[in-house]
């Protein structure tokens, strides 16, 4: 039989956006930048009358947190696993709810005794 090797990843997800971002990674980015839009200019009117820099310091350190979630789970990757964080984050939580009652039987099976 003749092996062929192929170039690229067949199993990885393609990038579709200008080649630098795959759809899920764009829609982690849209959905915190709409997130972010939300509440950053309500925080950045609550200050009221404190000087601009202030305001805006205010604004990215509450900005922080969700970019400190989202960066990680759209970008970073499990080289062990070839999986994304969030995917590998998903099984290990799904994992940990799948129990199973395992039984050992008493006499082992036809294709067992034949090897």
């Amino acid at each position: 039989m003749r092996k062929v090797n192929v170039p690229v990843d067949m199993s990885s997800e393609q990038k579709a956006i200008l080649g630098i971002m795959s759809i899920r990674q764009l829609i982690y980015v849209v959905a915190s930048g709409a997130l972010l839009y939300a509440y950053v200019p309500f925080i950045f009117s609550l200050m009221g009358s404190i000087s601009t820099t202030v305001k805006i310091i205010a604004c990215l350190i509450s900005a922080l947190p969700i970019i400190a979630i989202v960066l990680p789970l759209a970008f970073i990757r499990k080289r062990n696993y070839h999986m994304f964080l969030d995917y590998y984050l998903l099984i290990k939580f799904r994992a940990k709810t799948q129990h199973g009652i395992w039984r050992k039987g008493s006499k082992p099976k036809k294709w067992m005794e034949e090897l």
